[in-house]
C-alpha cells in the first residue's frame, strides 16, 4: 500500500470513481461519510486510505469512532485532530482495526497511542508530529515491520530499538536539553536499523554533526540538515555555522562514500550574495571537489538559505558529466519539493 501525503491523498479521493482513498477535513464531512459507509459493506470494505484532518468538538467523537469501526481494512491512517484530551482519543481509538495498518500518521499524544498501537504490527511508516515530553510513552512497544520513522528527538530510540530502519527524520518540536541529540545518537548506535535516509533538525552550534551522523549512519543515500535555534535565552543567535569550516565540512561529507542527494536549510548566508550563481557555485566546490576530484557519490544539492527574510533563496544543483563535469543549476528541470526525497 502506497502512503498518501494530505495533499496526494486529497486530489487523489476528489478523481478516484472507487472511494478507495477518503479524505475528511469538517465534521459534517464525517457524519455524511458514516451515514454513507454504514449502508454498504462493500462500500466500508473498500476504503483502504482514510485522511481525517479538522479541529474537532466533543459532538465529533461518535461520528469519528463509528468511522474508523467501519473501516476495518485500512492500510493508511492519517488521523490529525486540534483540541482533543487524552480520554477523547482514547474514546476514538478504542473501535480502530488496525491490524492491517502500515503507513499511520498522527498527532494523538503518545500516552494514548500506547494501548493500540502493539496491535498495528504491520506497521512501516510512523509519522508523529507531537511532542511527548521528557520521556517518550512508547518505549518497549515492538514494530517489527518499520522501516520509516518521523518523531521527536526523545522518541527516537524507543521506537526504533527493536525495528530495522532505513528511513529517519528527527524532528525538534518542544524544548530540549543540548544532551537529548548526543543521547540518541549513541542509542542509534546500538540499534539493529541501517539508515539510508535522514531528515535531522539540528542545533547550529554543533560543528560535527556530520561526524556524529557518520558515526551511527555511514551508509546514508539522502541526508536532509534542517537548522533550528536550541538556544538558551539570552544568547547571541550571531554564531560560527558548521560548514563555515569548509575543510572539515568537506572531508566529514566525503565520510559518506553512498551519499546521493544532500538537503541544507539554514536562515544564515551560504554566500555574499545569493542572486550570484557563481558564488553558490564556488561554494559547491570548497564543499564536494578536492583538487578537481569530485565526491564519490553526491550527485543533487539543495541549498535552501536565508529562510525567514526577504532574500530566501531555494536552488537545487547537479553533478553533471557533460561538456565537462561540473555542478549544474537545475533552472529547466521542476526541482524536488523540499518535504521529499527522489
Amino acid at each position: 500500500m502506497r502512503y498518501y501525503t494530505r495533499r496526494r491523498a486529497r486530489l487523489l479521493s476528489e478523481l478516484a470513481p472507487i472511494r478507495d482513498i477518503v479524505t475528511l477535513t469538517t465534521e459534517d464531512s464525517v457524519g455524511k461519510f458514516v451515514a454513507w459507509a454504514s449502508q454498504s459493506r462493500i462500500i466500508a470494505s473498500g476504503v483502504k486510505s482514510l485522511h481525517v484532518n479538522f479541529k474537532a468538538s466533543l459532538a465529533a467523537l461518535r461520528a469519528l469512532r463509528q468511522c474508523l469501526s467501519l473501516l476495518q481494512h485500512l492500510e493508511d491512517l492519517e488521523l490529525h485532530l486540534v483540541g482533543l484530551s487524552h480520554s477523547s482519543w482514547v474514546h476514538i481509538l478504542r473501535s480502530a482495526n488496525l491490524k492491517n495498518l502500515q503507513n499511520l500518521s498522527t498527532n494523538a499524544p503518545h500516552s494514548a497511542l500506547r494501548h493500540f498501537l502493539p496491535k498495528a504490527t504491520s506497521i512501516q511508516h510512523l509519522h508523529l508530529p507531537s511532542f511527548c515530553g521528557d520521556v517518550c510513552q512508547l518505549d518497549d512497544t515492538p514494530f517489527p515491520c518499520l522501516t520509516d520513522v518521523t518523531a521527536a528527538t526523545v522518541c527516537i530510540a524507543p521506537l526504533i530499538n527493536h525495528a530495522r530502519v532505513e528511513r529517519l527524520s528527527v524532528i525538534h518540536l518542544g524544548p530540549e536539553d543540548s544532551t537529548v541529540f548526543p543521547r540518541m545518537l549513541k542509542l542509534l548506535a546500538s540499534s539493529i536499523s541501517t539508515l539510508t535516509i535522514l531528515h535531522v533538525d539540528f542545533n547550529p552550534g554543533n560543528r560535527d554533526i556530520l561526524r556524529h551522523i557518520n558515526e551511527v549512519a555511514p551508509k546514508l543515500t539522502a541526508l536532509k540538515l534542517i537548522e533550528r535555534e536550541f538556544l538558551p535565552q539570552g544568547r547571541s543567535l550571531r554564531q560560527c555555522h558548521p560548514w563555515n569550516h569548509s575543510v572539515e565540512w568537506q572531508n566529514d561529507l566525503r565520510c559518506f562514500p553512498y551519499l546521493h542527494r544532500f538537503l541544507l536549510h539554514t536562515s544564515a548566508s551560504l554566500v555574499r550574495t545569493p542572486s550570484i550563481e557563481h558564488e553558490e557555485l564556488a561554494l559547491l566546490r570548497a564543499w564536494t571537489c578536492i583538487k578537481l576530484a569530485p565526491h564519490p557519490s553526491l550527485m543533487y544539492v539543495t541549498l535552501w538559505y536565508l529562510v525567514g527574510s526577504p532574500s530566501a533563496t531555494l536552488k537545487s544543483w547537479k553533478w553533471e558529466v557533460r561538456n565537462g563535469v561540473k555542478w549544474v543549476l537545475q533552472t529547466h528541470a521542476i526541482p524536488p519539493e523540499w518535504d521529499q526525497f527522489i
